[in-house]
């Protein structure tokens, strides 16, 4: 495939449109960072026993 073919069809692959946004990659990452240890942290919250008070 020629330079003339691939911008004639206008199809640009995901992977292609994300990587040309490298602040979206940023967000995103931070986003998932912060969800998934935010996530984490609940679950280790919620399974903790109750203390007992003295």
């Amino acid at each position: 495939m020629d330079e003339a073919t691939k911008s004639s069809s206008g199809e640009v692959p995901l992977g292609q449109r994300l990587f040309d946004r490298p602040f979206l990659l940023l967000l995103f990452g931070l986003l998932v960072m912060f969800g998934f240890y935010t996530l984490w942290g609940l679950i280790e919250v919620l399974s903790l026993p109750p203390a007992a008070l003295p």
